[in-house]
């Protein structure tokens, strides 16, 4: 099978921290912090405490720090003790491997880090996973989320940023409002951001739901750019993945949101061939031969001629039938444009003076979602836009209606059938000059 290796950031919804609080997002005031991986690392003080990784592979590396006030931990994989060691530094160094193993069977695994002393921390863990079959390639797709592959519903926003993939993310407050791709491959990974405003996520794969924590109970700020989920146990046909809003639940806020998914495509080898027959023996040998008689087939063909013309014969009928009633129907004779119709009465004729008002036609034009966001600011920009539409409404258009004005010659035949009708104002005031005595 093809290898490939995935980042797991210590923000990521994948790595699980327990019990409850003793655990603490890095602070910005961590100098050191801003020299881990994506700027970020999980610590403790407390001992017992864990930080479990479920992961699909065959090997997996922890990463953390050593600083003087950290203790001792441990690692195991599957229940498995994989290191027994100390966090204990002459200074601050980062990025250190904690713990690491491979060779495992590739397929789920779960890997445990305990502080057993004073405290420690860790930055991220490297999965070496699998997929394919054996000496096949590894090809990856990247679809950000404003591909047109990506179909959105309900109320989402774009907003633009080079804080994510290609400066564009996708998020939502509305309760399910969903995103949907439909993907071929053997791996698809998503990815966003957490917050401790965020709500779970909901994922779904050919109808397998899952609930991902969007952020709020394990980290203190945003992150951008994390693995939201992960899964390589798919198979190389056509899947459907749908991300969904759950809504706000107790101790969540109400935002989810999509930066890119990225799928994993294995090829087959290069060459590579079907396998053949080990030998002639184990080809499929010929049997007897069987058949009908010669009558017997001469019947058959005669039958199926009979059928043949009963269809032509049935195609010509229907040919004729249906030409004559086009006929029928050019002949029938036409309404005449001036006669009443049963509901008009004698003022309602289709005259050259009065002609009748057209009806309003209706036509639909889409409306924009009108929803009020209360997004925190680092969804704001200037280029934020709505990419979703609500159902359309029905707008009532009129028709102008025509001129009623008589034409110039309709006027002189009025003037001549009333002759006593006062004559017309001449256009320009009579001259006031008297003449002279």
């Amino acid at each position: 099978m093809a290898s490939f290796n995935l980042t797991i950031d210590d923000s990521s919804p994948l790595i699980s921290y327990g019990p409850s609080g003793a655990w603490q997002d890095a602070s910005s005031s961590d100098i050191a912090g801003l020299t881990y991986n994506g700027n970020s690392l999980h610590t403790t003080k407390a001992p017992g405490a864990t930080a479990t990784i479920n992961f699909n592979g065959t090997g997996i590396t922890l990463y953390g720090g050593r600083r003087p006030e950290y203790g001792r931990y441990t690692m195991t994989v599957d229940g498995r003790m994989i290191t027994d060691s100390s966090a204990s530094g002459g200074g601050i160094e980062l990025q250190q491997v904690l713990g690491s193993v491979s060779g495992l069977a590739n397929g789920p695994h779960t890997a445990v880090l305990t502080s057993t002393g004073v405290g420690m921390d860790i930055d991220w863990a490297n999965v070496v996973t699998q997929v394919g079959s054996t000496g096949s390639t590894i090809t990856s797709a990247i679809y950000d989320d404003a591909n047109p592959a990506m179909t959105y519903a309900g109320a989402w926003q774009k907003v633009d940023s080079p804080s994510y993939m290609n400066n564009t993310l996708h998020f939502t407050q509305a309760a399910g409002a969903a995103a949907s791709l439909a993907f071929s491959g053997n791996a698809v990974a998503i990815y966003g951001t957490v917050s401790p405003d965020h709500a779970n996520i909901q994922v779904s794969i050919d109808g397998k739901t899952t609930m991902v924590s969007g952020g709020a109970d394990f980290t203190r700020s945003m992150h951008q750019q994390t693995l939201l989920y992960y899964a390589n146990d798919l198979d190389a046909s056509q899947h459907m993945l749908i991300v969904t809003n759950p809504g706000q639940k107790s101790g969540t806020g109400p935002f989810i949101d999509l930066d890119s998914v990225t799928v994993y495509s294995a090829s087959p080898p290069a060459g590579g061939s079907v396998p053949a027959f080990a030998n002639q023996s184990d080809s499929p040998r010929p049997g007897p031969k069987s058949g009908l008689s010669k009558g017997a087939l001469n019947g058959i063909a005669a039958v199926v001629v009979l059928i043949i013309l009963a269809i032509l014969a049935l195609l010509v009928l229907l040919f004729l039938r249906r030409r004559r009633r086009a006929r029928q129907h050019v002949m029938e004779p036409k309404t005449p444009a001036d006669a009443e119709l049963p509901l008009q009465g004698p003022n309602m004729r289709f005259t050259p003076i009065s002609p009748q008002q057209p009806m309003p036609t209706f036509s639909r034009m889409p409306t924009r979602t009108s929803v009020h966001s209360i997004a925190p600011s680092y969804y704001a920009n200037d280029n934020a836009s709505r990419s979703s539409f609500s159902s359309t409404a029905p707008i009532l258009t009129m028709p102008r209606v025509p001129s009623r004005a008589p034409s110039r010659q309709q006027v002189r035949q009025q003037d001549m059938m009333m002759p006593n009708q006062a004559p017309e104002r001449p256009s320009r005031p009579p001259s006031l000059v008297l003449p002279a005595r």
